[in-house]
Protein backbone atom coordinates (compact mmCIF):
# COMPACT_ATOMS: atom_id res chain seq x y z
CA UNK A 1 0.00 0.00 0.00
CA UNK A 2 1.46 3.45 -0.96
CA UNK A 3 -0.36 5.66 1.36
CA UNK A 4 -0.16 4.12 4.95
CA UNK A 5 -2.55 4.56 7.36
CA UNK A 6 -0.63 6.76 10.08
CA UNK A 7 0.88 8.76 6.91
CA UNK A 8 -2.78 9.69 6.12
CA UNK A 9 -3.77 10.88 9.41
CA UNK A 10 -0.61 12.99 9.68
CA UNK A 11 -1.95 15.12 6.87
CA UNK A 12 -5.50 15.12 7.82
CA UNK A 13 -8.20 17.74 8.75
CA UNK A 14 -6.55 20.99 10.11
CA UNK A 15 -3.44 19.50 10.34
CA UNK A 16 -2.65 18.76 6.29
CA UNK A 17 0.18 20.31 4.37
CA UNK A 18 0.74 21.67 1.34
CA UNK A 19 1.64 19.79 -2.02
CA UNK A 20 -0.99 17.75 -3.80
CA UNK A 21 -0.53 13.73 -3.51
CA UNK A 22 -0.36 11.36 -6.17
CA UNK A 23 -4.03 10.57 -5.14
CA UNK A 24 -5.03 14.28 -5.68
CA UNK A 25 -4.29 13.95 -9.42
CA UNK A 26 -6.30 10.72 -9.46
CA UNK A 27 -9.08 12.22 -8.72
CA UNK A 28 -9.02 15.16 -10.81
CA UNK A 29 -11.31 13.34 -13.07
CA UNK A 30 -14.40 13.36 -10.70
CA UNK A 31 -15.51 16.47 -11.34
CA UNK A 32 -19.27 17.41 -10.77
CA UNK A 33 -19.73 13.66 -9.59
CA UNK A 34 -18.09 14.68 -6.37
CA UNK A 35 -19.26 17.96 -6.04
CA UNK A 36 -22.74 18.00 -6.48
CA UNK A 37 -24.12 19.82 -2.92
CA UNK A 38 -28.11 19.58 -3.45
CA UNK A 39 -30.00 19.75 -0.76
CA UNK A 40 -32.30 16.80 1.08
CA UNK A 41 -35.81 17.38 -0.10
CA UNK A 42 -38.50 16.89 2.27
CA UNK A 43 -39.18 13.40 0.32
CA UNK A 44 -36.36 12.28 1.47
CA UNK A 45 -37.43 11.24 5.04
CA UNK A 46 -35.69 8.13 6.11
CA UNK A 47 -32.88 9.11 8.98
CA UNK A 48 -29.72 6.89 9.10
CA UNK A 49 -27.99 6.30 12.93
CA UNK A 50 -24.56 7.41 13.36
CA UNK A 51 -21.81 6.52 14.92
CA UNK A 52 -18.37 7.33 14.91
CA UNK A 53 -14.56 4.99 14.91
CA UNK A 54 -13.38 5.06 17.86
CA UNK A 55 -9.91 5.51 16.22
CA UNK A 56 -11.06 9.35 16.55
CA UNK A 57 -10.09 9.18 20.30
CA UNK A 58 -6.88 7.30 20.46
CA UNK A 59 -5.02 9.61 22.15
CA UNK A 60 -7.27 9.55 25.03
CA UNK A 61 -8.59 5.66 24.97
CA UNK A 62 -5.24 4.10 25.32
CA UNK A 63 -5.22 5.38 29.00
CA UNK A 64 -7.02 2.58 30.68
CA UNK A 65 -10.08 1.90 31.41
CA UNK A 66 -10.97 5.37 32.82
CA UNK A 67 -10.37 7.15 30.04
CA UNK A 68 -11.50 4.64 27.45
CA UNK A 69 -15.12 4.80 29.24
CA UNK A 70 -14.53 8.72 29.28
CA UNK A 71 -14.33 8.82 25.57
CA UNK A 72 -17.26 6.31 24.99
CA UNK A 73 -19.20 9.18 26.84
CA UNK A 74 -17.69 12.15 25.03
CA UNK A 75 -19.04 10.08 21.46
CA UNK A 76 -22.86 9.96 23.39
CA UNK A 77 -22.24 13.53 24.31
CA UNK A 78 -22.03 14.92 20.95
CA UNK A 79 -24.74 13.34 19.55
CA UNK A 80 -23.22 10.04 18.05
CA UNK A 81 -25.55 6.80 18.80
CA UNK A 82 -23.32 4.50 17.92
CA UNK A 83 -19.56 3.17 18.33
CA UNK A 84 -17.01 1.29 16.04
CA UNK A 85 -14.06 -0.08 17.62
CA UNK A 86 -10.63 0.04 16.40
CA UNK A 87 -10.09 -3.03 18.72
CA UNK A 88 -10.65 -2.97 22.54
CA UNK A 89 -7.36 -2.64 23.65
CA UNK A 90 -7.68 -5.06 26.23
CA UNK A 91 -10.43 -4.23 27.71
CA UNK A 92 -13.31 -7.47 28.05
CA UNK A 93 -16.29 -6.80 25.88
CA UNK A 94 -18.66 -7.49 28.22
CA UNK A 95 -17.26 -4.38 30.49
CA UNK A 96 -17.72 -2.16 27.09
CA UNK A 97 -21.07 -3.58 26.18
CA UNK A 98 -21.82 -3.01 29.40
CA UNK A 99 -21.33 0.70 29.69
CA UNK A 100 -22.80 0.99 25.76
CA UNK A 101 -25.77 -0.17 26.80
CA UNK A 102 -25.57 2.77 30.37
CA UNK A 103 -24.41 5.34 26.99
CA UNK A 104 -27.71 4.49 24.22
CA UNK A 105 -24.74 3.52 22.32
CA UNK A 106 -25.46 0.23 19.66
CA UNK A 107 -22.32 -1.40 18.69
CA UNK A 108 -22.77 -3.14 15.03
CA UNK A 109 -19.54 -3.36 14.02
CA UNK A 110 -15.91 -3.92 15.45
CA UNK A 111 -13.02 -3.30 13.31
CA UNK A 112 -10.24 -6.28 13.99
CA UNK A 113 -6.61 -6.37 13.26
CA UNK A 114 -5.87 -3.05 15.36
CA UNK A 115 -5.13 -4.34 18.66
CA UNK A 116 -2.93 -7.09 17.24
CA UNK A 117 -0.51 -4.05 14.91
CA UNK A 118 -0.71 -2.12 17.90
CA UNK A 119 1.42 -4.82 19.48
CA UNK A 120 3.24 -5.69 16.41
CA UNK A 121 4.59 -1.75 15.71
CA UNK A 122 7.46 -0.77 17.21
CA UNK A 123 7.68 2.36 18.71
CA UNK A 124 8.01 5.33 16.31
CA UNK A 125 8.22 2.61 13.69
CA UNK A 126 6.21 2.55 10.26
CA UNK A 127 2.66 1.00 10.95
CA UNK A 128 3.33 -0.78 7.42
CA UNK A 129 5.83 -3.17 8.74
CA UNK A 130 3.39 -4.01 11.66
CA UNK A 131 0.26 -4.41 9.30
CA UNK A 132 2.76 -6.49 6.86
CA UNK A 133 3.22 -8.46 9.86
CA UNK A 134 -0.53 -9.27 10.58
CA UNK A 135 -2.41 -8.97 7.70
CA UNK A 136 -0.80 -11.55 5.71
CA UNK A 137 -3.36 -14.68 4.39
CA UNK A 138 -2.66 -16.77 7.31
CA UNK A 139 -2.73 -14.01 9.44
CA UNK A 140 -6.14 -12.29 8.45
CA UNK A 141 -7.19 -16.18 9.02
CA UNK A 142 -5.98 -16.10 12.70
CA UNK A 143 -7.24 -12.52 13.78
CA UNK A 144 -10.29 -13.64 12.59
CA UNK A 145 -10.03 -16.37 14.85
CA UNK A 146 -9.19 -14.38 18.14
CA UNK A 147 -11.72 -11.56 17.28
CA UNK A 148 -14.76 -12.55 16.36
CA UNK A 149 -15.40 -14.62 19.62
CA UNK A 150 -14.93 -10.29 20.83
CA UNK A 151 -17.42 -9.16 18.36
CA UNK A 152 -20.38 -11.82 19.01
CA UNK A 153 -19.79 -11.02 22.82
CA UNK A 154 -20.00 -7.12 22.23
CA UNK A 155 -22.95 -7.97 19.87
CA UNK A 156 -21.74 -6.53 16.98
CA UNK A 157 -23.45 -7.79 13.77
CA UNK A 158 -20.07 -7.58 11.98
CA UNK A 159 -16.33 -8.30 12.01
CA UNK A 160 -14.27 -5.97 9.59
CA UNK A 161 -11.29 -6.96 8.76
CA UNK A 162 -9.26 -3.41 9.36
CA UNK A 163 -6.83 -3.13 6.58
CA UNK A 164 -4.78 -5.29 4.16
CA UNK A 165 -0.96 -4.77 4.76
CA UNK A 166 0.52 -3.28 1.03
CA UNK A 167 2.31 -6.77 0.81
CA UNK A 168 -1.09 -7.86 -0.19
CA UNK A 169 -1.27 -5.32 -2.94
CA UNK A 170 1.48 -6.12 -4.61
CA UNK A 171 0.28 -8.17 -7.36
CA UNK A 172 -2.65 -9.65 -8.35
CA UNK A 173 -1.64 -12.84 -7.31
CA UNK A 174 -1.15 -11.75 -3.69
CA UNK A 175 -4.83 -9.69 -3.82
CA UNK A 176 -5.89 -13.43 -5.00
CA UNK A 177 -4.21 -14.89 -1.52
CA UNK A 178 -5.29 -12.42 0.31
CA UNK A 179 -8.96 -13.18 -1.29
CA UNK A 180 -8.62 -17.15 -0.45
CA UNK A 181 -8.22 -15.57 3.14
CA UNK A 182 -10.85 -13.50 3.83
CA UNK A 183 -13.38 -16.39 2.15
CA UNK A 184 -11.60 -18.69 5.08
CA UNK A 185 -12.03 -16.37 7.31
CA UNK A 186 -15.96 -15.88 6.51
CA UNK A 187 -16.65 -19.10 7.23
CA UNK A 188 -15.42 -18.91 10.75
CA UNK A 189 -17.18 -15.79 11.23
CA UNK A 190 -20.39 -17.49 9.81
CA UNK A 191 -19.67 -20.48 12.31
CA UNK A 192 -20.18 -17.66 15.05
CA UNK A 193 -22.95 -15.87 14.00
CA UNK A 194 -21.28 -12.78 12.81
CA UNK A 195 -20.76 -11.56 9.25
CA UNK A 196 -17.73 -10.50 7.90
CA UNK A 197 -16.41 -7.66 6.06
CA UNK A 198 -13.30 -5.82 5.05
CA UNK A 199 -11.99 -2.55 5.20
CA UNK A 200 -10.31 -1.01 1.89
CA UNK A 201 -8.04 2.32 1.80
CA UNK A 202 -6.95 3.87 -1.17
CA UNK A 203 -4.94 0.93 -3.28
CA UNK A 204 -7.96 -1.27 -3.24
CA UNK A 205 -9.70 1.37 -5.73
CA UNK A 206 -7.44 1.61 -7.91
CA UNK A 207 -5.63 -0.81 -11.31
CA UNK A 208 -3.11 -3.28 -10.96
CA UNK A 209 -2.26 -5.64 -13.74
CA UNK A 210 -4.88 -3.87 -15.93
CA UNK A 211 -7.33 -5.00 -13.30
CA UNK A 212 -9.52 -3.02 -11.08
CA UNK A 213 -8.17 -4.44 -7.31
CA UNK A 214 -12.09 -3.61 -5.86
CA UNK A 215 -13.48 -5.52 -8.49
CA UNK A 216 -11.08 -8.24 -8.40
CA UNK A 217 -11.97 -8.37 -5.07
CA UNK A 218 -15.38 -8.64 -5.23
CA UNK A 219 -15.69 -11.13 -7.94
CA UNK A 220 -13.24 -13.46 -6.00
CA UNK A 221 -14.54 -13.49 -2.42
CA UNK A 222 -17.62 -15.32 -1.58
CA UNK A 223 -20.89 -12.89 -1.85
CA UNK A 224 -21.72 -13.45 1.99
CA UNK A 225 -18.99 -11.46 2.31
CA UNK A 226 -19.58 -7.27 2.78
CA UNK A 227 -17.40 -4.19 2.20
CA UNK A 228 -16.91 -1.46 4.28
CA UNK A 229 -16.13 1.82 1.85
CA UNK A 230 -14.28 4.74 3.56
CA UNK A 231 -15.48 7.76 1.63
CA UNK A 232 -12.54 9.36 1.79
CA UNK A 233 -9.74 6.28 0.89
CA UNK A 234 -12.15 5.79 -2.46
CA UNK A 235 -11.43 9.64 -3.39
CA UNK A 236 -8.31 8.77 -2.79
CA UNK A 237 -7.59 5.57 -4.99
CA UNK A 238 -9.38 7.80 -7.75
CA UNK A 239 -13.30 6.22 -7.59
CA UNK A 240 -16.54 8.30 -7.26
CA UNK A 241 -18.50 6.89 -4.05
CA UNK A 242 -21.89 7.84 -5.33
CA UNK A 243 -20.98 5.44 -8.56
CA UNK A 244 -19.19 3.03 -6.50
CA UNK A 245 -22.77 2.51 -3.86
CA UNK A 246 -25.28 2.41 -7.18
CA UNK A 247 -22.94 -0.58 -8.58
CA UNK A 248 -22.28 -2.61 -5.83
CA UNK A 249 -24.66 -1.78 -3.06
CA UNK A 250 -25.37 -5.34 -2.67
CA UNK A 251 -21.60 -6.00 -1.59
CA UNK A 252 -21.62 -2.79 1.01
CA UNK A 253 -22.93 -2.71 4.30
CA UNK A 254 -20.99 -0.44 6.00
CA UNK A 255 -19.21 3.74 5.70
CA UNK A 256 -16.16 5.36 7.15
CA UNK A 257 -17.20 9.62 6.69
CA UNK A 258 -14.93 11.50 6.50
CA UNK A 259 -14.25 14.85 3.31
CA UNK A 260 -11.31 14.76 0.92
CA UNK A 261 -10.54 17.36 -0.56
CA UNK A 262 -9.06 19.07 -4.00
CA UNK A 263 -5.35 18.35 -3.17
CA UNK A 264 -5.58 15.05 -2.01
CA UNK A 265 -5.79 15.82 1.47
CA UNK A 266 -8.59 14.30 4.22
CA UNK A 267 -10.78 16.84 5.97
CA UNK A 268 -13.51 17.02 8.38
CA UNK A 269 -17.01 16.21 6.62
CA UNK A 270 -18.10 19.27 4.98
CA UNK A 271 -14.24 20.60 4.46
CA UNK A 272 -13.93 18.85 1.28
CA UNK A 273 -15.38 17.86 -1.93
CA UNK A 274 -17.55 14.42 -1.44
CA UNK A 275 -21.19 14.18 -2.16
CA UNK A 276 -22.51 13.22 1.19
CA UNK A 277 -26.16 13.96 -0.33
CA UNK A 278 -25.24 11.86 -3.08
CA UNK A 279 -23.91 8.90 -0.41
CA UNK A 280 -27.47 9.65 1.37
CA UNK A 281 -29.36 9.06 -1.59
CA UNK A 282 -27.70 6.11 -3.00
CA UNK A 283 -27.55 4.16 0.52
CA UNK A 284 -30.91 3.64 0.20
CA UNK A 285 -30.09 0.72 -1.79
CA UNK A 286 -28.55 -1.10 1.05
CA UNK A 287 -30.13 -2.89 3.33
CA UNK A 288 -29.66 -1.18 6.88
CA UNK A 289 -26.08 0.58 6.46
CA UNK A 290 -23.98 1.49 8.54
CA UNK A 291 -22.59 5.00 9.30
CA UNK A 292 -19.58 6.09 11.33
CA UNK A 293 -17.51 9.13 11.13
CA UNK A 294 -13.80 9.02 11.36
CA UNK A 295 -11.77 11.84 12.44
CA UNK A 296 -7.91 11.96 11.96
CA UNK A 297 -5.54 14.46 12.32
CA UNK A 298 -1.70 15.45 13.58
CA UNK A 299 -0.83 17.39 16.92
CA UNK A 300 -2.57 20.13 17.60
CA UNK A 301 -6.01 18.73 16.12
CA UNK A 302 -8.82 18.83 18.14
CA UNK A 303 -10.83 15.92 17.02
CA UNK A 304 -13.28 16.16 19.66
CA UNK A 305 -14.35 19.39 17.89
CA UNK A 306 -13.81 18.04 14.51
CA UNK A 307 -16.66 15.17 15.65
CA UNK A 308 -19.07 17.38 16.41
CA UNK A 309 -18.53 19.75 13.47
CA UNK A 310 -18.67 16.49 11.48
CA UNK A 311 -21.73 15.52 13.19
CA UNK A 312 -23.54 19.02 12.69
CA UNK A 313 -22.94 19.14 8.70
CA UNK A 314 -24.27 15.10 8.35
CA UNK A 315 -27.41 15.95 10.73
CA UNK A 316 -29.18 18.18 7.73
CA UNK A 317 -28.39 15.38 5.15
CA UNK A 318 -30.89 12.77 7.20
CA UNK A 319 -28.12 11.20 9.93
CA UNK A 320 -28.72 10.63 13.12
CA UNK A 321 -32.34 9.47 14.24
CA UNK A 322 -32.77 12.82 15.22
CA UNK A 323 -33.41 16.16 13.00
Amino acid sequence: MNMQRRDFLRCAGAAAVGGASAAATAIGGLGAAMLTYSSVTKSDTRRYELGIQFFTFNSLATQGWEKFSEAMGIARGLGYEAIQFAGLMGHSPELIRKRAAELGLALRTLHIGNDQVRAFRVPGGPISEAQDAVYTPRGIVQLTRVNVPLARDLGCEWAVVAASGPTNMLSLDNVRRMCDALNAANEIARKAGIGLSYHGHGPDYRSLEGQNVFEFMLANTDSTIRYELDVAWVAAGGADPVALIEKHAARIVSFHLKDWTRAGKAATVGDGQIDFVGIYRAAARIDRPIFNVECEGGPGVDLTREAGRSLEHLRPLGWTLTA
